[in-house]
């Protein structure tokens, strides 16, 4: 298949990912008055979604190993499609935990496949932008749903909010199920890959797990503050539900069209010059992030949250890449899984919920003040990847 009509369907499906992710953000007033929720409340409701996400993605990662993996993608995408739509039908909060907790698994087949099909379909020199590229699900589909979700919600229920958003993903699962892809990697000698090698790829694979846990840094952070910034943004600049969504969503949109497809293109032309280019990107950027949230958290500075949003977006696609660059190919999808599974385990599982108890007992901007730390642990550990990785760059 055309590797560009390639990419455009599964930005597009990843687009739907991240707006059926990211809608429970845009409706989380609304959900905490209807079930009176407290905030570490509304946080286990993100946490359902990620604690699924991350303990299913190495199943389905494996899976893909050694079947067709757009196959294993879109039985995910139809997956959370229906959980998403069931969410509409939700009594209490319990029920909309565990809808929201399916949601995870379908995701977690879409996303540790994704990449390495993409990743598979360009040159290694494209890898950083072609993934670069494909992330921009994240901003567009996270601004999408984040603002759709306080309109819907405002106007005509949050109900009505999850129906909407879960249908389009069904006739796009349909697509991938039918794109006329064979199997990418010759896994015959990979057949007995077992859990074993997966203890070795994180106790042998020093790069590896300090990626790993380098992504982790930016999820907690990350995680935390895309559910939580459309309620802050109420509470502490007053506004309306309406207009805190939709700044919320412009924020997360302007800098990601802006920042995903900059930082993987600085990123290639870094690795150009130096086979640490990859990691360096992610060490600066995530340093710049979190200096500007600081900033704009205690000048109330809406262009310091941009400037915080749009290097922290710059990882988007460059750290996928560097979790391959560290890897062999022929378990990307299982490698991709376990940094999966290691990112959302120790990052945005835990934050939501700290966050918002935090957030209870304090107040929310005192719990945002917090999370610059997390961002800072994640530039420290993407600089010890970069110190396993060569230092002129590769001829090929």
């Amino acid at each position: 298949m055309n590797p560009t009509r390639l990419l455009i369907l599964f930005l597009s499906i990843n687009i739907i990912n991240y707006v059926d992710r990211q809608i429970l953000s845009g409706v989380f007033p609304l959900l905490k008055e209807h079930f009176l929720l407290s905030d570490a409340a509304l946080g286990l409701l993100g946490s359902a979604f990620m604690i699924t996400y991350s303990l299913t993605s190495i199943p389905f990662g494996k899976w893909a190993d050694r079947w067709l993996p757009h196959k294993v993608a879109a039985i995910g995408v139809a997956v959370w499609s229906v959980a998403t739509v069931s969410s509409a039908l939700a009594w209490s909060f319990a029920s909309l935990f565990v809808f929201r907790a399916l949601v995870g698994i379908g995701e977690a087949a879409y996303v540790s496949t994704a990449g390495t099909i993409l990743s598979n379909a360009y040159p290694e020199r494209k890898r950083s932008a072609v993934l670069g590229l494909f992330n921009l699900g994240m901003p567009i589909g996270g601004a999408l749903g984040v603002v759709l979700g306080g309109w819907l919600g405002v106007n005509f229920g949050w109900q009505w909010a999850f129906f909407i958003v879960g249908v389009p993903g069904l006739i796009l699962a349909y697509l991938a199920w039918k794109l006329p892809l064979r199997k990418q990697v010759t896994t015959e000698n990979r057949a007995t890959f077992g859990w074993d090698e997966l203890i070795r790829l994180f106790t042998k694979n020093r790069p590896f797990l300090y990626t790993a846990l380098g992504y982790a840094g930016i999820s907690f952070a990350f995680g935390a503050i895309v559910l939580f910034v459309p309620t802050f943004f109420e509470r502490s600049f007053g506004y309306s539900l309406e207009k805190a969504t939709l700044l919320a969503g412009g924020l997360q949109v302007g800098a990601g069209l802006l920042g995903a497809p900059l930082g993987g293109w600085i990123a290639d032309l870094w690795l150009k010059r130096t086979g640490r280019g990859r990691a360096y990107t992610l060490v600066v950027s995530m340093a710049l992030s979190a200096i500007f949230l600081w900033a704009g958290l205690f000048l109330q500075s809406f262009l310091a949250f941009f400037l915080s949003a749009f290097f922290m977006l710059w990882h988007v696609g460059v750290a996928t890449a560097l979790v391959f660059d560290v890897t062999d190919k022929a378990i990307w999808n299982t490698a991709a899984a376990a940094a999966m599974f290691v990112m959302h385990f120790l990052g945005d599982i835990p934050s939501p919920y700290l966050v918002g108890l935090i957030s209870d007992h304090t107040s929310l901007l005192f719990a945002f003040s917090l999370l610059p730390i997390p961002m800072l642990l994640a530039s420290f550990f993407f600089w010890k990847a970069g110190t396993y990785l060569p230092k002129r760059a590769s001829s090929s």
